[in-house]
């Protein structure tokens, strides 16, 4: 018979959703499957693991294949005094790998490293707020250590267990310039089941150890109170390994986020066309519904509507979106859903116009952060601002101009960005943006000049007067965003405002020639088969890497990008740095362009009304 173990992070899927466990083991494709090294490089997770290491210089790592990597970890902990790094312990079928495991006689200590920040300034109140408040916001984790420390309890019960976490501490200011340089990526070990990334320390140990920004975080009481829950539910997927099948799980919308939604060539089905059976082929289909959980809450009515088989948006009755009054809630979008059959401008769209003054200024910021700081004073997972874009209409009918910039040095960007902007955009004008992010990322630009003290006095004033800082604050920002949830609806567009989405619905409703020529301009127009133009955020260009054809054509992409060129594998590569840059621009113009291209549209629906 096949062998079967629950490994720590089957057992984390299992606890998200216990059908989960049976497509992880039989390697169902998921849609979030993507370069593993890159995601490790958002958040700096692999820096994190490393400086943790570095803070136990005794520590010992525990290599090779898993059998061999058990029979290692036993050996070592016949010693009374020694610490581990991905110590392998198995017993009854369970199997973990911990971060960092420290014996002294027979006390362990069980220490999971993290690269999620947390405020210790804040731990204490978080406390006193009660266990719940607690494991809302470390929910996650704290099953994780249950459940090692289940196992690891079993496996050495004579030993008292200490459960403790190690995470970035955002109280914490480092005082090393360029710390994330010290930290440099030798080997990425990639195929279909990702191994690890080798990280060689190039820094000053003692400073590191002196000035890191990590802390430790007893969480015994919340993980003692994880204890049974961990057993019986170990036990229960361990009961299904066993016999390879399935935990049945109700279907309900809570599925609406469900990563098995693609299929590949060993599996015709997907994971959630497994569980949904054909109720998963509804179009358009009951989980698309705007405000799914909002409406859920009242009554569990959608769980209650798929429970008996209604899973056609169209079975959503209207007063599920109403109020009892009678009236639409959430901005509309759910009751337009069900409702609207066309593209509509609302006629309350006339108070907007009134208010905006020329020029127009559509601007994006794109920007980074991770666990560990770039420079010298920042906190964990402090942003640096490293690009920006506008295209600016001068007056009504006027052509867009198009200026931007862009940091590529592994110098500070944020007031070099903040003064390049002040220079384009002046004191004149309506600054368009497309949620509420750019706003406050210039009052953090204000807060950084005031808590570094920057004699600027031009930018502080510039920046005090342009973003909103307090509420009843006079601000020159308009968020489109919230001009399209209060006016604008398209039926493509669904529940849903983003600009990812609204663009390709104007598209596909415009008949403007000027849009098409904005688009030819920048080499990023196209019709389908049926004479529709194609969503250029499909056209941006592709960046090789690891044999991959990758783009940038999100903020998640830009980030990573922007991060592998300048502290990940590739930031001694010039020819990847150039296209890594080029794609950063190209995604930043377009969607300050997406911008100009909507509010075209939407002046052209004003027009004909």
């Amino acid at each position: 018979m096949k062998s079967y173990f629950l490994s720590k992070s089957d057992f984390k899927i299992a606890q998200d959703c216990p059908a989960k466990l049976y497509y992880k083991k039989h390697q169902y494709p998921t849609s979030t499957d993507q370069d593993e090294y890159m995601m490790m490089l958002a958040d700096g997770g692999y820096m994190v693991g490393k400086m943790a290491q570095l803070l136990y210089p005794e520590g010992i790592t525990i290599e090779g294949k898993t059998d061999d990597a058990i029979k290692e970890t036993e050996l070592r902990l016949k010693e009374k005094n020694v610490i581990l790094f991905e110590a392998a312990i198995q017993t009854k079928n369970k199997l973990i790998r911990i971060d960092i495991l420290e014996k002294k006689d027979n006390k362990l200590r069980l220490i999971e490293v993290k690269s999620k920040s947390f405020d210790s300034s804040e731990l204490q109140l978080c406390r006193q707020l009660g266990e719940e408040y607690f494991k809302g916001k470390w929910g996650d984790y704290l099953e994780d250590i249950a459940y090692q420390k289940f196992v690891l309890q079993e496996k050495f019960p004579e030993c008292k267990i200490e459960s403790l976490l190690l995470l970035p501490d955002k109280a914490k200011t480092t005082p090393i310039e360029g710390l994330v340089n010290w930290f440099e990526i030798k080997e990425v070990t990639q195929s279909v089941t990702f191994r690890g990334v080798e990280i060689e320390f190039k820094g000053d140990i003692n400073q590191l150890q002196t000035g890191h920004i990590l802390e430790l975080v007893n969480v015994d009481p919340q993980v003692e109170a994880l204890q049974k829950t961990a057993k019986e539910n170990s036990a229960l997927y361990l009961k299904a390994l066993a016999k390879d099948e399935k935990i049945q799980v109700p279907i309900s919308c809570g599925c609406s986020g469900c990563e098995y939604v693609v299929r590949d060539s060993n599996h015709k089905k997907s994971g959630f066309e497994e569980c949904w059976g054909k109720k998963a082929n509804a179009s358009p289909h009951i989980l698309e519904l705007g405000q799914l959980g909002n409406v859920n809450k009242k009554d569990s009515r959608i769980d209650d509507l798929i429970s008996r088989g209604k899973v056609k948006l169209s079975d959503v009755p209207l007063e599920y979106v109403t109020k009892e009054n009678g009236q639409p809630y959430y901005n509309n979008r759910p009751y337009y859903q069900l409702t609207a059959k066309k593209e509509f401008l609302l006629k309350d769209f006339a108070e907007v116009i009134p208010e905006l003054k020329y020029p127009l200024h559509f601007i994006d910021f794109e920007t980074s952060q991770m666990a560990i700081p770039y420079h010298k004073g920042m906190r964990p997972y402090g942003k640096v601002i490293f690009q920006w874009s506008c295209h600016t209409v001068r007056k009504p009918g006027a052509e867009p101009e198009h200026t931007e910039w862009i940091n590529i040095d592994e110098t500070y960007p944020n007031f070099r960005f903040a003064e390049a902007l002040m220079k384009q955009l002046g004191n004149d004008g309506t600054l368009m943006t497309w949620s509420s992010y750019e706003n406050s990322m210039l009052k953090d630009l204000y807060k950084s000049l005031e808590d570094q003290k920057i004699n600027n006095p031009q930018l502080k004033n510039w920046l005090l007067k342009i973003a909103k800082h307090f509420d009843g604050d006079d601000t020159s920002i308009v968020d489109m965003n919230k001009l399209a949830l209060k006016y604008y609806f398209h039926p493509n567009m669904g529940g849903r405002t983003s600009i990812k989405v609204t663009l390709p619905s104007v598209l596909l409703a415009t008949k403007s020639k000027r849009i098409e020529k904005w688009l030819k301009a920048d080499k990023i127009f196209d019709k389908d088969e049926n004479g529709s133009i194609r969503n250029p955020y499909e056209l941006l260009p592709h960046i090789d890497i690891f044999d991959k054809a990758e783009k940038v054509k999100d903020g998640a992409g830009a980030m990573r990008a922007y991060q592998d060129m300048l502290y990940g594998k590739h930031k001694g590569n010039s020819k990847i740095k150039d296209e890594y840059k080029n794609a950063l621009l190209r995604y930043c113009k377009l969607d300050t362009l997406a911008m100009v291209i909507i509010w075209e549209h939407w002046m052209n629906l004003f027009k004909k009304r």
